[in-house]
C-alpha cells in the first residue's frame, strides 16, 4: 500500500502524540479529582465506585465503536469530549451516573482509534510507533494528578473539566485538519488450529487482560483517596501523591521496551507480577508516608509492562488476529468492574485498605491463569 511521505508522517505524528497524551490525562485524572467531586456531592465509596464502573465501561463501549474511518472517529471523539467534560462540570448529582458513562465513551473512542489509525497507516513501523505513542500516553497520565493538584489549589473539579473541554476542542480541530486515513492493509491468515484450542488461548489472555487493566484502573481511581485517608494531608497533596505511581509507570514503560530487546517476555512478565505483588502489600501495610510513596513508585514500575506483554503474548501465539477484539473488550470490562469491587468492599467493611486488597489478589490470579499457558500451547500444537 502507499506509505505516507516522511513529511506527512511527521505532521501526523506531531498531532497523534499530544492528543493521545490528552486521553491519558482524562483517563487518569478521575481518581485525583474524586475527593473534590465526592466532597461536593457527599458521595459514598460505593457511589464513587459506581461512577468509575460506568466510566470504564464507557471506554470499553467506545473501543467497540471504532469501526470505519479512524481519523474521523478521533475527531468526533474529541468533539464529544468537549460536551461530556462540560456536562461533568455542570450536571447535578442525579445525572452524574449517565454523564460518567458518556464521558467514558467519548474518551474510549479516540483512545482506541489512535492505536487503530497507527496500525492502518503505518503497518511496517507499527510496533515502534505504538511504543512511543504509549510513552506519550503515560506522560499524560503522569501529568494528570499534578494538573489536578494545581487546579484544586484554587478551584474545584468544575474548573478542571472546563480546562479539559477546551483542550479537547483544540485536539478535535487539529485532528480534523491533519489526520487522513489510508487504505486498509490486507492481512493473511493461517488455518489449522482447533476451535477448542483457540478458545482456550483467548480465554487465558482475555482473563489476564481483564485482571491487569482492572488493577491499573483500580490504582488510578482509588490511590489519591487512599493516600488522603492514610496520611490525612489534604486533597491537594493526596492528588499529587499519586504522581509517584505514574512516575514509576512512565520510567518502567521506557526501560522495559529496551529490556525486551534481549530478555524473554514471559520471564519479564513473571518478574513484574512478583514485584507488583510485593509492592501492593507494601502499600497496604507500610506505616509511613515514605514507605507508601516507594510502594506507589514500585507498583507503577511493575504494572507498566504487563498489559503490553499480555497483548504481545497473545499476538505471538494466535493464528487469528481478529480474536484480539475479545482481549480488548474484556480488558475494558475488567477496567470497569474491578474498581467498583474495590469501592464495594470498602463501603461494606468500612475500610478502603480492605478494598485495595483486590490488587494483590488479582495479581495472584493473573499469575495462576497465565501458568496454564503451556498446557494451552500443547493442546494447540
Amino acid at each position: 500500500m502507499p506509505q505516507p511521505t516522511k513529511h506527512t508522517s511527521g505532521r501526523v505524528l506531531s498531532v497523534l502524540h499530544p492528543v493521545f497524551a490528552l486521553t491519558g490525562v482524562l483517563h487518569a485524572v478521575g481518581g485525583a479529582i474524586l475527593p473534590s467531586l465526592a466532597a461536593r456531592f457527599h458521595l459514598s465509596d460505593s457511589t464513587s465506585g459506581l461512577l468509575f464502573l460506568l466510566y470504564f465501561a464507557g471506554t470499553s463501549i467506545g473501543a467497540l465503536l471504532c469501526r470505519g474511518s479512524y481519523a474521523r472517529l478521533i475527531t468526533i471523539g474529541f468533539a464529544a469530549m468537549v460536551c461530556t467534560c462540560l456536562a461533568v462540570a455542570s450536571c447535578p448529582r442525579p445525572l452524574l451516573a449517565p454523564v460518567f458513562l458518556l464521558l467514558g465513551i467519548s474518551v474510549g473512542v479516540p483512545m482506541s482509534a489512535v492505536t487503530l489509525f497507527t496500525g492502518r497507516n503505518f503497518p511496517e513501523r507499527c510496533a515502534p510507533l505504538l511504543t512511543f505513542l504509549n510513552f506519550s500516553w503515560s506522560i499524560g497520565a503522569l501529568a494528570a494528578p499534578l494538573i489536578a493538584a494545581r487546579v484544586l489549589m484554587h478551584h474545584s473539579y468544575r474548573a478542571a473539566y472546563i480546562i479539559f473541554a477546551i483542550a479537547s476542542g483544540i485536539a478535535s480541530v487539529a485532528c480534523g485538519l491533519i489526520l487522513r486515513d489510508g487504505p486498509e492493509p490486507v492481512h493473511t491468515t493461517r488455518e489449522g488450529d482447533t476451535t477448542a484450542a483457540a478458545l482456550n488461548l483467548v480465554a487465558i489472555f482475555a482473563f489476564s487482560a481483564f485482571l491487569q487493566v482492572g488493577i491499573e484502573n483500580t490504582v488510578a481511581a482509588w490511590l489519591p483517596t487512599y493516600a488522603l485517608r492514610m496520611a490525612g494531608s489534604g486533597i491537594v497533596l493526596a492528588a499529587a501523591s499519586s504522581s509517584f505511581y505514574w512516575a514509576g509507570f512512565l520510567s518502567s514503560r521506557g526501560f522495559s521496551s529496551l529490556l525486551l530487546l534481549s530478555a524473554a517476555p514471559m520471564r519479564v512478565f513473571r518478574v513484574c507480577i512478583a514485584l507488583g505483588f510485593a509492592s501492593a502489600l507494601l502499600l497496604e501495610f507500610s506505616p509511613s508516608v515514605a514507605g507508601r510513596s516507594a510502594a506507589m513508585f514500585l507498583l507503577g514500575a511493575a504494572l507498566a509492562p504487563t498489559y503490553p506483554l499480555v497483548l504481545a503474548g497473545f499476538f505471538a501465539r494466535t493464528r487469528r488476529t481478529a480474536d484480539s477484539r475479545w482481549i480488548l473488550f474484556t480488558a475494558g470490562f475488567g477496567g470497569s468492574v474491578v474498581p467498583w469491587i474495590a469501592g464495594y468492599i470498602s463501603t461494606h467493611t468500612g475500610s478502603l485498605r480492605a478494598g485495595m486488597l483486590v490488587i494483590p489478589v488479582a495479581l495472584v490470579l493473573m499469575a495462576f491463569v497465565m501458568s496454564g499457558l503451556r498446557k494451552a500451547e500443547a493442546s494447540a500444537a
